[in-house]
């Protein structure tokens, strides 16, 4: 089944429910949340970069509550270009995220959710130890990942330190890799073929991305309806990619973030 309506048929069992609300209640009793905090995102792709990638990034999120049910909007977005080097090449990254969650509030500690994320990481490269700046020329690389994910969470109620929450998602993705060419790669003619490796990949490569993600929030009532919050969040994702007849399992990609923020509930 085509993942787009894996996603669409958990989005619409959960929406099931909420069709049988009283219509002439139902925007009465929705809540409005806006939220927006800053922090910083770290991004590892150790079989294609030498080194992770961090930046400062921003989260901008939208939500909206009714009874037990929660639809939200989240856009993360690097603040500043990471500085990155590879080997013979030098250049500039950046990240965006968006996701867009369906959660349920089965009872006071436990909460299940499902949804549908799209990630991508951009790299533009140039060489080193180029002389004329007349000759330079860029070279784009990037990572993108989208796909359907469901999970849980469960939280502890402080009556005066807020609320801690801990979270648990699986995710199935797929994978878009625009490789470009290795700079470096100065094979001698008649030199044995060595084996392909996934370093070697160039040009667009597709496949299958499966993991879990891990979630720490802490959010703590400043008002009646501003909120004080902080969140560390780990996507922990393995690509399973098949090119020219060769399969590659298990490659580790890694995205972190840690942010603090405010929200305000309308």
């Amino acid at each position: 089944m085509p993942r787009i309506t894996y996603c669409s048929l958990i989005i619409a069992g959960l929406l099931l429910p909420m069709s049988k609300v009283n219509a002439e209640n139902s925007f009465e009793d929705i809540r409005f949340v806006t939220g927006l905090s800053f922090g910083f995102s770290t991004f590892s792709f150790p079989e294609k970069l030498d080194h992770d990638i961090s930046f400062p990034s921003t989260n901008l999120a939208l939500v909206a509550t009714q009874d037990r049910w929660q639809l939200s909007l989240n856009g993360g977005f690097t603040l500043e270009d990471a500085t990155i080097s590879e080997e013979e090449d030098i250049g500039k990254a950046s990240r965006s995220d968006i996701d867009l969650t369906l959660a349920y509030q089965a009872t006071k500690q436990w909460a299940f959710f499902a949804g549908y994320k799209s990630g991508k990481t951009k790299m533009r490269f140039v060489e080193r130890d180029i002389e004329d700046e007349d000759e330079v020329e860029y070279v784009n690389e990037s990572y993108s990942q989208k796909g359907p994910f469901i999970g849980g969470s469960y939280s502890w109620q402080f009556e005066s330190a807020g609320r801690l929450s801990i979270s648990l998602a699986y995710a199935y993705l797929n994978a878009t890799n625009n490789f470009a060419a290795n700079t470096d790669d100065d094979e001698e003619e008649g030199e044995d073929e060595e084996e392909l490796e996934f370093d070697d990949l160039t040009g667009r490569v597709e496949g299958d991305i499966t993991g879990l993600s891990y979630g720490v929030a802490w959010t703590m009532p400043l008002s009646s309806n501003l909120l004080f919050q902080t969140r560390l969040k780990l996507n922990d994702y393995q690509q399973d990619i098949k090119f020219e007849g060769t399969r590659f399992k298990d490659i580790d990609e890694n995205f972190t973030t840690l942010h603090v923020g405010l929200a305000y509930v309308f």
